[in-house]
């Protein structure tokens, strides 16, 4: 009994058609706040996609819908997709992992905090003890507004009276509307809408970031595949004719999601009791002997760390905010200087990298009180062009 050949095959190897690589390309993909994969309409329009690319690329490939952004970043950091097409602090928070966004979809994204007419407060600072709404946690708008908070050293558990996640962004607004919220914090254009029938106001906006955006994984797609990949992106909104289907992709560049992923787990800009310094500052305490902290991994301070300083890993796992909890983490204080009047210069991995904030504000709660937090950390001192070494401490 003779077995069928694939008809792809079978033309291909009569010369009527492209050969198509023997392994599928995956892409996975998370949806954006407003879609769910339960409607049939926006896995048809993903699918499409899908489609679309395997004719492009004369390859394969394979759709996989994943309906939370970080269960999708945890896969994709795991190595498991090709493609990811997911919201935008997904695709931040997978470029350590060897991603790389080829192109960005849907526009931009924001948040703002708004509050009933009759609120007298006029910034998150002055609003203490109130009852602030939040949006879905893993929605973009929630990462815009920690990043927010956490810039403003607004500690959320502390500051507000109460503070809590709500399943849509609407939700939020009636909460708003019929005082059991003081505040809340939900997408620009809904807050926009939303003002336009119901008494209230803007106190606080976020920063923008992108809606959707498109990465490859650069440690299974070659160049090549991926500067077609990103082509042929470009011209789909002009080939798929289905209006319920059609996406429309603009450059982007990689350097955007490393500023978006800085954003949304930025550290705060002031750490009360102690000095906030810059590179230069920085600078001329390391020429006058002041002691230096190095809080990152041992791998990332044997590549290259300030001359002279000291490796104290802070073993991070609880979360980036303000309010963290310290008895989640380890950071050996016995390796500080015994005096605690001693001057320390400590730093990580730039604004994003919570480590040295979070050591020096466990040396503040043991008694240093002489400390100065590099916020900017290596990747500023490296940026001016300052001397570093590699290697153990000698």
């Amino acid at each position: 009994m003779s077995r069928a050949i694939p008809l792809f095959l079978f033309l291909a190897a009569m010369g009527a058609g492209p050969a198509w690589s023997a392994e599928a390309l995956k892409l996975a993909a998370a949806p954006s706040d407003s879609e769910r994969f339960a409607d049939a309409d926006v896995l048809g329009k993903y699918q499409a996609l899908a489609k679309f690319l395997s004719a492009q690329l004369n390859t394969p490939v394979t759709f996989t819908p994943v309906a939370s952004p970080f269960t999708a970043a945890k896969r994709a950091s795991r190595g498991e997709y090709d493609m990811i097409i997911a919201p935008s602090h997904t695709i931040a928070s997978v470029l350590k992992a060897g991603y790389n966004p080829v192109c960005k979809e849907g526009g931009v994204v924001s948040a703002v905090f708004v509050a009933g007419q009759d609120a007298k407060w006029r910034s998150l600072k002055e609003a203490v003890g109130t009852k602030l709404g939040l949006p879905p946690f893993e929605s973009v708008q929630a990462g815009l507004v920690r990043g927010e908070l956490n810039s403003r050293s607004v500690e959320t558990r502390k500051h507000f009276q109460e503070a809590r996640y709500f399943r849509s962004q609407e939700a939020e607004l009636f909460a708003l509307e019929i005082n059991s919220m003081d505040i809340v914090a939900v997408d620009s254009a809904l807050a926009g809408k939303w003002l336009k029938s119901h008494p209230g106001k803007i106190i606080q906006p976020t920063a923008e970031a992108p809606k959707m955006a498109f990465a490859v994984n650069s440690k299974k797609i070659s160049p090549e595949q991926e500067k077609k990949i990103g082509s042929a992106l470009l011209k789909y909104a002009e080939t798929e004719t289905d209006a319920s289907k059609k996406m429309v992709f603009s450059p982007t560049r990689r350097e955007e999601f490393a500023a978006i992923s800085s954003m949304l787990n930025t550290t705060p800009t002031e750490l009360p009791g102690t000095r906030v310094v810059e590179a230069k500052q920085a600078r001329d305490l390391v020429a006058k002997g002041v002691t230096v902290i190095d809080a990152r991994a041992e791998p990332e301070y044997l590549e290259g760390h300030i001359k002279g300083a000291l490796p104290v890993t802070y073993h991070e796992v609880s979360a980036k905010e303000v309010g963290f909890d310290a008895a989640e983490d380890k950071f050996d204080l016995a390796r500080l200087p015994q005096d605690k009047n001693t001057a320390m210069l400590l730093y990580c991995d730039g604004t994003p990298c919570w480590k040295s904030y979070k050591a020096s504000v466990l040396a503040l709660r043991n008694g240093y009180r002489n400390i100065y937090w590099f916020r900017g950390g290596y990747p500023e001192w490296k940026a001016a062009g300052y001397p570093f070494e590699t290697g153990k401490a000698k």
